[in-house]
């Protein structure tokens, strides 16, 4: 076969090949054309897509009010707590303030005291004099700081500190029993109901930082040992526990406690 021949066999070859793709393609385009969708079917389809986006939307927007609402909420709840602590502070300092009103007769007293035992007094040793004159000084001494310390507890009632431990009544009685064998009372006061209306009784414990030396030696001797006596019972926003104390923790009390927003405060014993 000449070179010719061999040159037009091959480009009926090539033509050949050409048309069986091309027929190929054709049959393909037939198929997918057979099982296309119809217009309305498309248009079936873009309906029902808008419409999911139109529910999508509205669930979004539901929940963005819903969250707005509840925010609302949480804000109209943190502004009322934030007013009664207010109330709460003022009762605070103005209970405070009675007692700073009360100091100068307390320091006249004692320096009356020192006045009588300077005086001269048959049969009293100068050994007994000089004891006695020492006590009174002391006792002094004392007063004059009991008024710095109502004035320093004033001035700390303007920050109000919160801890992890308040979310659980337990965890607060546990945090004065700790505190108290390191004679630590500088957190106590944040231990009160910070709307002013728990009892005298745990205003003892809530003040302590300001009580005079004997005090905050008894108070710490009275809660070092002490220890929680089964769980507490919790009902609403007011809960009552137990606890053991006294040096010996042999002793039984309970304390009621009260939740104000979110944590438990000391409420009365």
């Amino acid at each position: 076969m000449s070179s010719w021949q061999q040159a037009e066999e091959a480009f009926k070859l090539k033509i050949k090949h050409m048309i069986k793709k091309y027929i190929f393609f054709l049959f393909t385009l037939f198929i997918l054309s057979s099982c296309g969708k119809s217009k309305e079917e498309i248009e079936l389809e873009k309906i029902k897509v808008e419409l999911e986006k139109t529910k999508l939307e509205l669930a979004e927007k539901t929940k963005r009010e819903e969250e707005s609402e509840i925010n609302a909420k949480k804000a109209e709840l943190n502004k009322v707590h934030e007013q009664k602590v207010n109330v709460g502070k003022r009762k605070k300092i103005t209970e405070l303030n009675f007692q700073l009103q009360r100091l100068p007769q307390a320091l006249e007293k004692g320096e009356q005291n020192i006045r009588e035992i300077n005086q001269f007094k048959i049969g009293r040793s100068s050994s007994t004099k000089e004891k006695q004159l020492q006590e009174a000084r002391s006792q002094l001494s004392e007063i004059r700081n009991y008024g710095e310390k109502i004035k320093n507890e004033i001035a700390q009632l303007e920050y109000h500190k919160t801890f992890d431990f308040q979310k659980n009544p337990a965890s607060v009685m546990e945090y004065i029993f700790e505190s108290a064998k390191k004679r630590d009372f500088s957190n106590f006061r944040n231990l009160c109901d910070p709307y002013g209306e728990n009892d005298s009784d745990v205003n003892q414990i809530c003040y302590a930082e300001m009580l005079m030396e004997k005090q905050q030696e008894d108070l710490k001797r009275e809660f070092e040992n002490g220890r929680v006596i089964g769980k507490a019972k919790i009902n609403g926003d007011k809960a009552e526990l137990e606890f053991a104390f006294g040096a010996s923790a042999n002793r039984l009390e309970k304390v009621k406690m009260i939740k104000r927003n979110g944590l438990w405060y000391l409420g009365a014993f």
